[in-house]
C-alpha cells in the first residue's frame, strides 16, 4: 500500500472543513426550527367569553387560557409585579382586535404607568397538563400604537390573544430557569357591542 502524501492530507482536510462549515450553519438551522415549532406546539391559548353578561354598551369580559399540552414543565415570564407580588400585570399577553370594517388593532395592558419602586417578574410554572386562566377586561387594555388610548367600542368584532414569551431580563433573574420564549396565538372569537 502506498502511504498517503502530505499535500492530499492537506487536500482531504481542506474539502472537509470546506463541506462541514458550509452545511453546518444549514443543520444548525433546521435544528433551532424545529425546536420553536415544538415549543410553540407545547403551549396552547385559548379565548371564551366569561359567563357574566355584559352592561349595556360595554363589550364583555374574556378569560385567556394558557395550557401546557407538551412533554415537559414550562416556566412563563407573564410579565411585572410590584408590591413584593400583591399586584400582578400579565404584559406578555396583548389583544387582537378586528373591527367589522376589518381594522387591525392590537390592545396592551395598560398598568402599571411609572413605577417608583421595585419590578419583579411575573413567573408561572405551568407543569404538564396543566392550565391557568386570567381574567381579561378590555376596560384595562388600550391601542398605544394606533393612539387609541379610550377606544370606544361599537359593532361587530373578532379577539385574539396573543403570548409573546421571552426571558426575563438579567436584572431580574434570580431563577436562572429555561422560560419558554416564542410567540402563540388564539383562536379567534366574534363579539359585538350594542349601544
Amino acid at each position: 500500500m502506498k502511504p498517503r502524501s502530505r499535500s492530499g492530507t492537506f487536500f482531504t482536510l481542506l474539502l472537509s472543513a470546506i463541506f462541514f462549515f458550509s452545511v453546518a450553519p444549514w443543520l444548525a438551522a433546521r435544528v433551532i426550527s424545529t425546536a420553536e415549532e415544538q415549543a410553540v406546539d407545547s403551549l396552547r391559548l385559548t379565548i371564551a367569553r366569561d359567563a357574566v353578561p355584559p352592561l349595556a354598551g360595554k363589550p364583555p369580559n374574556f378569560k385567556v387560557e394558557l395550557r401546557n399540552t407538551g412533554k415537559d414543565d414550562l416556566i412563563l415570564n407573564l410579565g411585572v409585579m410590584l408590591a413584593n407580588g400583591r399586584k400582578q400585570y400579565p404584559r406578555a399577553i396583548s389583544l387582537l382586535v378586528t373591527d367589522s370594517e376589518g381594522k387591525y388593532r392590537v390592545f396592551d395592558l395598560r398598568e402599571p404607568g411609572i413605577v417608583a419602586g421595585r419590578l419583579d417578574p411575573m413567573i408561572l410554572p405551568l407543569p404538564i397538563r396543566a392550565t391557568f386562566t386570567l381574567h381579561v377586561d378590555l376596560a384595562n387594555y388600550w391601542s398605544a400604537a394606533t393612539r387609541e388610548f379610550d377606544y370606544k367600542f361599537k359593532g361587530s368584532y373578532s379577539i385574539e390573544a396573543k403570548l409573546t414569551g421571552e426571558k426575563v431580563s438579567r436584572e431580574m433573574d434570580t431563577l436562572l430557569a429555561p422560560y419558554w420564549v416564542g410567540q402563540v396565538i388564539s383562536n379567534r372569537l366574534a363579539f359585538e357591542v350594542s349601544n
